[in-house]
């Protein structure tokens, strides 16, 4: 008898377990979803920059114009303003100013900063630009400091040191040897004595020999050029001998001769 109940119980137990496996197996059937691919697209998240790539001809045009461009500026800072002398005194032909390639602005937009490019590029804003507006506002500019600077006199550059004077009368051997004066400017190169001068004369006298004289001067000056820093004048004045009756000239008498002044020192 027990025999068969655990026959019997066993089968209960395999029958129940079947129908479990079968229950689960239709459930999953009916909530499984078939499978079906999901297709990917590639997005281009970053455009691609543009690449501007300059050819050996734009590079030697640019080189070739910024070459004619420094020489017309060298030029220019010279001869713009005024006749450039030629050949049997006629004028040169006037220098054009050159014009960089027309797709030079537009490259120097964008690659300023290239090393190829950069003198060109920074010729293109002195181009841009009137050839006599840097003159100009230079000129102003230094007449403008010349006007507000305070104005400096050297007092010492109207003395002037006197030498190889003699009178004017061709009958007479008067000779000023040294001598000294001081001058204020009148008009262009003419000069007057601020106050007389003082010579030292070679002089004959009643003896038949010749005898040093003081004597006093006064005139006008022409100033005739420069040397170094020293100028030379021409002296045309009336002196008078001091002194003693020794000798057999009038002593009073016109005398012209030299003399030289010194110029202060240009920073």
């Amino acid at each position: 008898m027990r025999t068969n109940r655990d026959l019997v119980g066993s089968a209960v137990v395999l029958i129940c377990i079947g129908i479990t496996a079968i229950a689960s197996a239709q459930v999953a059937e009916e909530n499984h979803l078939p499978a079906r691919s999901i297709p990917i697209e590639f997005l281009q998240l970053v455009p691609e920059p543009g690449v501007i790539v300059l050819s050996a001809d734009q590079l030697q045009q640019a080189d070739a114009w910024a070459r004619d461009f420094d020489a017309w500026q060298k030029w220019a800072d010279r001869w713009l303003n005024r006749r450039q002398p030629g050949l049997l005194s006629f004028s040169v032909e006037r220098s054009e100013r050159p014009d960089p390639p027309p797709w030079l602005a537009d490259i120097c937009a964008l690659l300023a900063d290239d090393d190829r490019l950069a003198h060109a590029c920074a010729l293109l804003d002195d181009w841009r630009q009137d050839p006599l507006m840097p003159k100009s506002l230079h000129a102003a500019a230094a007449a403008t400091t010349q006007k507000e600077a305070p104005t400096k006199s050297v007092w010492w550059k109207h003395l002037h040191v006197d030498g190889l004077w003699s009178t004017t009368q061709t009958n007479t051997s008067v000779f000023a040897l040294f001598g000294m004066h001081a001058t204020i400017d009148v008009y262009g190169r003419a000069q007057i004595f601020a106050a007389p001068g003082i010579l030292l004369m070679s002089v004959p006298s009643i003896y038949g020999s010749r005898e040093l004289r003081p004597a006093t001067d006064w005139g006008m000056t022409y100033r005739l050029f420069d040397v170094r820093r020293s100028t030379i004048h021409f002296n045309l004045v009336r002196a008078w001998v001091l002194g003693g009756q020794s000798s057999l000239l009038d002593s009073n008498m016109t005398l012209a001769g030299f003399s030289l002044s010194f110029r202060p020192h240009q920073p």
